[in-house]
This record gives C-alpha cells, sequence and structure tokens, in this order.
C-alpha cells in the first residue's frame, strides 16, 4: 500500500472517530500522532479525496465524511418557498410570441445560458440583461407548451403559473 493511500485511510479513521476536530491544524496534529507528517496542502487534498465536509453542530465546527448521517443535507417543506426564490427567477410577462423574465440583479444572465443549453424546442432564442431575460416563442406554439418545456428549467416557475 502506497503513503497515500496508508495516509488516507489514517485521516479517514481519524475523521470517523473523533467529534472535535474543527480546524487543519487539529487534523495535522492527530495525523502527526499517527506518524503521518503532511503539509495543510496536502491535507486539503486529502479532505476532497475523501470527500470530507466541514459542518456546524450544536458544539461548534467539525469535519465529517460522507458516511455520516450528518452529511446529508436536509430540508424542510416550509423552507422550499425559500430555495425557489434563491434560483433568480421573480416573475414572467408575456407579449405575443415573447416573454419577459425579470430575475434578481445578476441573475438575468445565468438562468438565460440555462434556457439555452436546454435547447428548448418551443424557444428561438433569449437575450439577457442584468436582471431581464427576453424570450421569442415560436409561432408554431402555445403558452402553454412553452411555460411547460420552461418549468423544467426554472422550477419555480409551476408555482407562479399554475
Amino acid at each position: 500500500m502506497s503513503n497515500r493511500l496508508q495516509r488516507l485511510e489514517v485521516l479517514r479513521v481519524i475523521l470517523a472517530s473523533s467529534n472535535n476536530l474543527s480546524s487543519h491544524e487539529e487534523i495535522l496534529g492527530e495525523l502527526a500522532q499517527n506518524g503521518c507528517q503532511v503539509t495543510q496542502a496536502t491535507l486539503s487534498r486529502d479532505l476532497a479525496k475523501l470527500h470530507a465536509t466541514k459542518i456546524l453542530t450544536p458544539d461548534g465546527y467539525r469535519y465529517i465524511l460522507p458516511e455520516s448521517p450528518m452529511y446529508h443535507r436536509t430540508v424542510k417543506p416550509d423552507v422550499v418557498p425559500h430555495y425557489l426564490r434563491n434560483s433568480g427567477f421573480l416573475s414572467i410577462a408575456f407579449s405575443g410570441h415573447m416573454a419577459v423574465l425579470k430575475t434578481r440583479p445578476g441573475y438575468a444572465a445565468g438562468l438565460a445560458s440555462d434556457i439555452d443549453a436546454h435547447k428548448l424546442s418551443s424557444v428561438l432564442g433569449s437575450i439577457a440583461g442584468d436582471d431581464t431575460i427576453l424570450i421569442i416563442i415560436r409561432e408554431d406554439c402555445t403558452r402553454q407548451e412553452f411555460t411547460d418545456e420552461l418549468g423544467n428549467v426554472i422550477p419555480a416557475l409551476r408555482s407562479i403559473i399554475l
């Protein structure tokens, strides 16, 4: 077994068995006590390789591994509307075969890029500003067909248009 594989295994055991390692310095100390002298940069790469993450617990911050039950974030149903708002989408309005989407400032370009990447059959093209997206809808598509397709890209759209 290579040094790196041994070190990763030691690190995995340290993280799995300790509830109070909250900094790189503390982890480096534990590794040193177990015969693994590494730099902070190497530790960062090793933590990334193990998919370790730092979480906030009632006792403070700590590093955990994906096997930990605390690794998976759960979302309460009452906060879902907050996450939908964070997509940046605010509203949609129509004029003929054009749709104007309003977003939070700075979100339009990213959202337009997502729409373009999905290559929706109902969309001819889009133009984005800072907080507004103009979408040209194909003449042979209805607004309902367009909004159904767009709802796959912007789930928050479904909560606004029923």
